[in-house]
């Protein structure tokens, strides 16, 4: 739908005041057909991606006009040159090392002697499906919509239509840019107007992790800071008013550096280690450079919720969706997920406080130890709240400040104290809200008979933290079809349902609201 099409309002009313565009990526496309030519006919094939993390994108667009009060819809397929290629090649053949989390090229040993030193260059060349970043300085221009992923490509997008213009990776931004892993999270300052990500240059022996930033006042961009460590796989970090925070997961590679060179699947490369702690690396972005590191017992997370500095204590707490492993990236693979005799196997993890105390005590010993890991202080822990959760978000008013709420994704039954077999590893089928300082408040959850809602998103309607609309597009499966969910944040009644004109893809790429 690249034109534009107005959504039929099921229930409700235009919410009040709402104004502006929300922005959703999800996988668009898991298969793709291609021609094989047999002895004496051609015959059709399909080649599927194996992890859902890997799939084409589609991006959506829903625009708010309180005027006339109408809601607008368009989408398009962003990666039509690189379905074009797997149709002709009959797979992957991946231009960089670990160019997919865990999917099967289909391609013969042969593809792997072809050198991988660069991305695909044009506009829908490259899969960029893992992140959004709203109007991020990038070819001269901010009127952009970004699409990353985690190999380092930058996709910019014409936000009214959703046309591509070009494809680029940091590389090309700035020289100094090193790093074919990235961080397709970025975090934004918008008190700074600055854009953050992570790139590892993944060595033969070591890694090197690049902090990097891109702000309107510097499109070129410059390195923030720099530390070697083992590569990990990192989805997002945190920031605050002084710190970049890294936290660096216990990954091991066999063969180190020579695996993940010839390898295209990240998780064929990386092993997790459970003996193996988790490093914060904390970083200034005054004086640009690690300050210290902290260590907690092994765990992984997808998504930071926030992050908030307190002065008089002079520490950081880090709030995440914490799992015991990344067995919820294994378990993504679109041949279980299809499976329709069995539940959807995605886990949710449950929101862990870490605590890094006496910053900068701890920053004097650390440049006194010449970097001596063996020194390194704990990261104290505790469960925020055990209910279990995914895809979450804040009032972007609150980030990197003192925060209440937490919308999110997760299993209603198990929500609610009342588990069944068929929940058990169900797909996400309610949106939460949490109190993230008193566990002792219920939970306030959205649910509808056989509907799975996408990653919620908040826009805030005044100063007070949780006044506001919380925005998902959720899938229907029993009309087979998409539609919109609008609920006023305090108090979870919806406010607007309204249907789109087709099914769309769950928003695993996340999604963004701009005003």
């Amino acid at each position: 739908y690249v034109t534009s099409s107005e959504l039929r309002v099921l229930n409700g009313t235009f919410p009040d005041g709402l104004r502006g565009s929300l922005y959703l990526l999800g996988p668009g496309q898991l298969d793709i057909k291609y021609n094989v030519q047999r002895e004496l006919e051609q015959a059709t094939r399909v080649f599927t991606y194996g992890n859902i993390m890997d799939a084409l994108p589609l991006l959506s667009k829903i625009s708010f006009d309180p005027i006339n009060k109408t809601i607008v819809h368009r989408s398009r397929l962003i990666a039509k040159q690189a379905a074009g290629r797997i149709h002709m090649e009959h797979g992957v053949n991946t231009k960089v090392p670990g160019a997919l989390y865990l999917t099967d090229t289909n391609q013969t040993v042969l593809s792997k002697f072809i050198p991988k030193a660069q991305h695909h260059a044009t506009p829908e060349g490259e899969c960029c499906s893992q992140g959004i970043e709203l109007f991020m300085p990038l070819q001269g221009s901010s009127q952009t919509i970004v699409c990353t992923n985690h190999v380092g490509a930058l996709q910019n997008i014409d936000p009214a239509d959703l046309r591509p213009r070009s494809t680029v990776d940091f590389k090309s931004v700035n020289s100094a840019f090193k790093g074919a892993l990235s961080c397709p999270h970025m975090q934004y300052d918008s008190n700074t107007r600055e854009h953050f990500t992570v790139l590892q240059d993944v060595g033969f022996r070591s890694t090197t992790y690049n902090v990097v930033c891109i702000s309107e006042t510097q499109p070129e961009g410059y390195v923030v800071a720099s530390f070697a460590a083992q590569a990990s796989v990192l989805h997002s970090f945190a920031i605050t008013q002084d710190y970049i925070i890294v936290p660096v997961y216990p990954y091991d590679s066999p063969l180190g550096g020579m695996s993940y060179r010839w390898s295209d699947s990240l998780l064929e490369t990386l092993s997790f280690e459970h003996s193996r702690p988790v490093m914060f690396y904390i970083i200034s972005r005054e004086y640009r450079r690690v300050q210290c590191v902290y260590q907690a017992p092994a765990f992984f997370a997808l998504h930071q919720i926030n992050a908030v500095q307190e002065s008089a204590t002079d520490s950081v707490a880090i709030d995440m969706v914490t799992y015991d492993d990344d067995t919820v990236l294994r378990r993504m693979q679109i041949k279980d997920l299809r499976k329709s005799n069995s539940a959807f196997p995605v886990p949710t993890g449950v929101v862990r406080r870490f605590q890094l105390n006496g910053i900068t005590m701890e920053a004097t010993k650390y440049v006194g130890s010449k970097g001596n890991l063996s020194l390194i202080p704990p990261a104290h822990s505790r469960i925020v709240r055990t209910e279990r959760i995914e895809l979450c978000c804040i009032n972007p008013i609150v980030a990197a400040r003192p925060y209440t709420f937490v919308y999110a994704l997760g299993h209603s039954e198990t929500l609610r104290g009342q588990p069944t077999q068929s929940s058990v590893g169900a797909m996400y089928n309610c949106i939460v809200k949490l109190n993230t300082n008193d566990s002792s408040v219920e939970p306030l959850i959205w649910s509808r008979t056989h509907c799975f809602p996408s990653e919620p998103v908040f826009v805030p309607r005044n100063d007070t933290e949780d006044d506001g609309y919380v925005l998902s597009v959720f899938f229907d499966s029993m009309r087979i079809t998409s539609c919109l969910v609008v609920l006023d944040a305090q108090t979870f009644n919806e406010v607007l349902i309204a249907q789109l004109p087709a099914a769309i893809p769950l928003s695993f790429g996340h999604a963004k609201f701009a005003i």
